[in-house]
């Protein structure tokens, strides 16, 4: 793909993951961590964990990803793009561009019962915490022990300063962005690229598999 198709891709694709600046949503059901408790989590050889990565399958590629994290994304992304507070769905759009799908993937559980046994350890992570929380208490109410979501997700909290939000909207670059607090990459923790089967949305690679 050329360097600023690339770019605008990535572009496109953040975008999408960033939704509103709201605050991150918590589990009812799941455990909550942070970033770091995460990677200390999947870090312990003698208690293993895995990483389930719920965002969308280009969020997963073209920003990328924890290392060893099992794609199964919680929702998709759409062809439907809307204007913030348009109609969406019977509901206000959250952002300006492509949305993700209103509803959650309908094969979410499925998949990952497929995948592991009601026993594991398992680390949700979203882009900022909110998918998280949805897809870890679905995991919770399908009989999964140990479910735990990473609370700033993978991109982490929009950069925010209530008590000079005037101030920064007027003057700072950064003012509304994520993955600048408390998130996945906020505290530099490993993040690769690379697309390995045995980690992609399974789905996907069983199509595939019966196109050869």
């Amino acid at each position: 793909m050329p360097r600023t198709c690339l770019i605008w891709a990535l572009a496109a694709f953040l975008a999408l993951a960033l939704g509103n600046d709201a605050p991150a949503k918590e589990a009812r059901n799941a455990a909550t961590i942070s970033a770091l408790q995460a990677q200390e989590m999947l870090s312990q050889e003698t208690k293993p964990a895995f990483m389930i990565d719920v965002r969308t399958r280009a969020e997963y590629e073209l920003l990328g990803h924890p290392p060893k994290a099992y794609n199964v994304p919680w929702r998709f992304a759409s062809n439907d793009f809307q204007v913030q507070d348009g109609p969406y769905q019977g509901r206000k759009a959250e952002h300006t561009g492509y949305q993700l799908s209103a509803q959650p993937n309908p094969d979410f559980v499925g998949v990952v019962q497929s995948l592991f046994k009601p026993e594991d350890r398992l680390v949700v992570i979203s882009a900022n915490g909110d998918d998280g929380a949805e897809a870890a208490d679905a995991l919770n109410a399908a009989g999964f022990k140990y479910v735990y979501n990473v609370r700033h997700g993978f991109l982490g909290d929009a950069l925010s300063a209530p008590d000079q939000e005037k101030l920064a909207e007027k003057y700072s670059p950064h003012n509304g962005l994520r993955g600048r607090v408390n998130g996945w990459l906020y505290w530099g923790l490993p993040v690769s690229h690379a697309i390995d089967p045995r980690y992609v949305y399974p789905p996907d690679l069983k199509r595939m598999q019966l196109l050869r």
